[in-house]
């Protein structure tokens, strides 16, 4: 994703935030690659904060990598031990969206293009 977006994202695929991309909001998945900025609050089994990439947030994650030239402010959670090692298949303990899923009602495959 090159993109901006704000609002929820609860995927059980892998998600890349691009140099270009802003995604601010409640994100889950199973593995981040973090190039651009991610703020909010994140649960997922990877995160990967690669050169350039910022993340601003509240993690829950089992393995975090940050990168060289890479940024992490915030506040890292490793999953609980007695509910199981997978974040996606333990009970979240960041409240889930009020609302509906905003991506629940869009295409399987999205593309976003910053304009010159």
């Amino acid at each position: 994703m090159d993109g901006t977006l704000e609002g929820h994202i609860i995927i059980e695929d892998d998600i890349s935030v691009g140099m270009h991309g802003l995604i601010s909001g409640r994100v889950r998945a199973t593995r981040i690659f973090v190039s651009g900025r991610l703020e909010g609050e994140v649960i997922c089994d990877h995160l990967f904060i690669e050169p350039g990439g910022q993340v601003h947030a509240r993690v829950c994650c089992a393995d975090m990598k940050v990168d060289q030239g890479g940024v992490f402010v915030g506040e890292r959670t490793l999953p609980e031990p007695t509910l199981g090692t997978n974040p996606l298949e333990t009970q979240e303990r960041l409240q889930p969206p009020e609302q509906s899923d905003i991506l629940a009602s869009l295409p399987e495959r999205i593309t976003l293009s910053r304009k010159p």
